[in-house]
């Protein structure tokens, strides 16, 4: 009896032992177990650390959100956040790896379960960041299509803008942007030429039509469209009488954009006489807003009234009456606008004094070549032109 008592109390004691040997030994697998896994990750916050980019103190980068403002003070749960996201599957396993072969292994099967939990959750990790990865190229791809077909667009068109000359319809314009030009263009230092609708008309002889009530009522749209001339001197009236179709011209010449000038034919045979027509002129110039881009004129030449004629005029005195003009109006002007005298070859050269001949700029001659001695800008060639919207003659001169 005292043998079966002492038989069971060792089978108790070897029971408990045992049992007590078996917690132990869980218990030591488990502390092994958690300080592995502690490894592990102090191993991935050490990878995470090392491998956050540098990170400004008002930006960090993140793969969703892009670049989103911080504070000043970043935690370190933020960094290994934002981290993660960009770990990929040969570091992930690199770490693991690294720390399994520190550890000395005693249950392969439990270690390969916490492996590949971890590489679970690691490949979930990796298989968003590429979803997101194609997501995002798939998006760049398609805005880096976008772009070059706006660039591609942008260049096409751009071909297609005219600069330069261009013939069409028969004539030659030039373009600027796409934009024709007219009036005057300085190309290379030369001074080129153009109609008030863009038609290239050269470098030397530009054409310039005069007009008065002579040349009735003028089709100013067909002559704009269709003469091959620049420009057009307006017969502004004769001594203190306003021309009858000058109002009707100097309007059409202002909706079409014609460039133009103005002439007053000269009654005067004193310097009294030239008094009032300057002062014509320049009331005149007030009163219908005229801006003579192609200069205003003294119209000096030969006449005859009733009461008086041009042969009594003396040099002296036409030397008087023109430098009182001409500075008259050019002062009112403030010297703005080229102010001289049109007179006939013969006339300007035999009946003006010295000074008179200085300030001659428009000659008329009729002839194959002019030959008048003294510099001037404009030769009046013919009085019997021919141009569209104008019916009957007029007069034509060449510019230079």
């Amino acid at each position: 009896m005292k043998k079966v008592v002492i038989i069971i109390i060792s089978f108790i004691f070897l029971f408990i032992n045992n049992k007590n040997i078996l917690s132990n030994e869980k218990n030591s697998k488990n502390l092994r177990q958690e300080s592995k896994q502690e490894n592990i990750e102090t191993k991935k916050y050490e990878f995470y650390v090392a491998n956050v980019p540098k990170i400004n103190q008002d930006y960090t980068i993140s793969y969703y959100d892009g670049y989103k403002k911080t504070s000043n003070n970043l935690v370190e749960d933020e960094i290994m956040f934002e981290s993660e996201k960009s770990i990929s599957k040969e570091e992930n396993n690199m770490i693991i790896n690294d720390v399994i072969n520190e550890e000395d292994i005693t249950d392969e099967k439990e270690e390969l379960v916490i492996d590949e939990n971890k590489v679970e959750d690691i490949l979930e990790i990796d298989e968003n960041k590429d979803d997101n990865l194609n997501n995002s190229s798939s998006e760049q791809i398609s805005n880096d299509e976008e772009k070059q077909e706006i660039i591609e667009e942008v260049k096409e068109n751009y071909t297609n803008i005219k600069n330069g000359f261009y013939d069409e319809d028969g004539n030659t314009y030039y373009y600027e942007n796409d934009s024709k030009i007219t009036g005057i263009k300085s190309i290379d230092g030369v001074n080129h030429y153009f109609s008030p609708v863009g038609k290239y008309l050269g470098t030397n002889n530009i054409k310039v039509v005069d007009v008065s009530y002579y040349q009735r009522d003028i089709n100013w749209d067909t002559f704009s469209k269709e003469s091959d001339c620049y420009g057009v001197i307006l017969r502004l009236g004769y001594y203190e009488t306003l021309d009858k179709k000058f109002e009707r011209n100097l309007s059409e010449l202002k909706r079409l954009n014609i460039p133009y000038g103005i002439y007053l034919f000269s009654y005067a045979s004193t310097l009294n006489g030239a008094k009032k027509e300057a002062d014509f002129t320049n009331k005149m110039i007030s009163k219908y807003d005229i801006h003579p881009s192609l200069g205003i004129y003294y119209d000096i030449e030969s006449w005859s009234t009733k009461s008086s004629n041009s042969n009594s005029i003396t040099k002296n005195m036409y030397d008087k009456i023109i430098q009182h003009y001409i500075n008259s109006v050019s002062n009112y002007t403030n010297y703005k606008y080229k102010v001289k005298v049109y007179s006939g070859r013969w006339y300007a050269m035999n009946r003006l004094g010295s000074i008179s001949k200085k300030y001659v700029d428009w000659v008329a001659e009729y002839n194959k070549t002019c030959k008048y001695d003294d510099y001037y800008s404009m030769w009046q060639y013919t009085s019997k032109g021919r141009v569209p919207g104008i019916n009957g003659n007029v007069d034509i001169s060449y510019l230079y």
